[in-house]
C-alpha cells in the first residue's frame, strides 16, 4: 500500500509541478487561484461527495461510516490535546489540527482505495468541517456560527449523500454520469490549484519565521503522525474483528497524515492573522508530506498486517 501511496503522490506532484511552471510563465495570480479554489470548494467537491454516496444501500456500510466519524472525532481531539500542550499561537494550532484532507486527501485516497475509500473519507471530512467552524472559529474569534456549519457546501453534500445512500434506489445515469465526470476533475484541479498557489506565493514574513515553520512542520508531519499511527494500531488491536476495519483505519490515517490545510490560510485572512506565515506553513508541509505520508503508511502496514 505504501508503494501505491507513493506512486499516487508522485502522480499528483507531477501535475502540481506542471501547474507551477504554467502559472509562473503566464503570471497567474490571486484572482485565478481564487476562482479555481471556489470551483473546487463549491462545485467539484460537493459533486464528488454526492457521487461517493451513489451506492446501493448497505446497513453495514452505514455502520462503518459511523465508525469513521467516531474515529475521526477522536483523532481531532488527540491533535487538539497535542497542540494545546506544545504550541501557543492559535494559527499554528489550527495548522497542526486541520489537514488538507480535502484537496490532497480526496485525490490521494481515491487513487489508492477507489470509490469505497472516498465513501469512508466523507466521515472524516464531515468531522473536519464541523470542528473547523466550531473549535477553529472559536480559537480565532472566541465565537462560532451554527449557520456557517449548516450552510457549508461540503457538509450539505455529505447530508444529501447520506439521504441518497439510504434511499432504495440510485441516481439515474443521466444524473450520475455528469456527477462522475465532474468528480473526475478533483485530482487534477486540486493539484493545479496547489501549483498556482506555489507560483503566486510571496514570502513577506521574512527569515525570522522559518524556525516557527520548522517547528510546526515537525508537529504536523512527524509528531501527529506518530500519535495517529499509535492510535490506529491500538484500535486495530481492540477492534480488528469489525468488518473492513483495516480499510477504515488506513483511510483515516492517510487523511490525518496530509499537510496543513489551505483552510488555515483562509482563516488567517478572515481573522486578520499573519496570512504570509500561514501560507509558508502550508507550503512547507505540502512539500514535506511527499516523504512522510508513504513513510508512516509503511510503518502502519508493518504494525497492522493484512489478515
Amino acid at each position: 500500500m505504501s508503494l501505491t501511496v507513493a506512486k499516487q503522490l508522485l502522480t499528483m506532484l507531477i501535475i502540481c509541478v506542471l501547474s507551477f511552471l504554467f502559472s509562473k510563465k503566464n503570471k497567474c495570480g490571486d484572482r485565478e487561484s481564487q476562482f479555481v479554489s471556489r470551483l473546487l470548494l463549491y462545485f467539484v467537491n460537493p459533486c464528488l461527495i454526492v457521487n461517493a454516496f451513489n451506492l446501493p444501500f448497505s446497513a453495514e456500510k452505514l455502520h462503518q461510516l459511523g465508525i469513521v466519524i467516531a474515529i475521526s472525532f477522536a483523532v481531532h481531539l488527540l491533535f487538539t490535546a497535542v497542540v494545546m500542550v506544545f504550541l501557543r499561537d492559535d494559527i499554528e494550532r489550527l495548522g497542526v489540527i486541520f489537514t488538507n484532507s480535502g484537496f490532497i486527501g480526496i485525490p490521494l485516497i481515491r487513487g489508492v482505495f477507489g470509490q469505497t475509500g472516498v465513501f469512508y473519507l466523507m466521515g472524516y471530512l464531515a468531522v473536519f468541517n464541523i470542528y473547523l467552524w466550531t473549535f477553529g472559529e472559536y480559537r480565532m474569534s472566541h465565537r462560532f456560527s451554527i449557520k456557517k456549519i449548516v450552510t457549508n457546501p461540503n457538509v450539505i453534500a455529505v447530508a444529501a449523500g447520506i439521504v441518497l445512500f439510504c434511499l432504495p434506489c440510485q441516481l439515474p445515469s443521466v444524473i450520475a454520469s455528469p456527477l462522475g465526470y465532474i468528480s473526475d476533475l478533483n485530482t487534477a484541479l486540486s493539484m493545479i490549484l496547489l501549483g498556482m498557489l506555489f507560483a503566486s506565493y510571496k514570502n513577506e514574513s521574512g527569515a525570522s519565521y522559518y524556525g516557527g515553520v520548522v517547528r510546526v512542520s515537525v508537529m504536523r508531519l512527524v509528531v501527529c503522525s506518530v500519535v495517529t499511527v499509535a492510535f490506529v494500531v491500538l484500535l486495530w488491536t481492540l477492534f480488528s474483528y469489525v468488518p473492513d476495519m483495516r480499510h477504515i483505519l488506513f483511510v483515516v490515517l492517510i487523511a490525518s497524515l496530509c499537510p496543513i490545510g489551505m483552510s488555515v490560510s483562509s482563516f488567517a485572512c478572515i481573522f486578520d492573522r499573519d496570512a504570509s506565515y500561514a501560507g509558508l506553513m502550508v507550503t512547507a508541509t505540502s512539500v514535506g508530506c511527499v516523504v512522510t505520508i508513504p513513510l508512516f503508511v509503511k510503518i502502519a502496514e508493518i504494525l497492522i498486517p493484512a489478515l
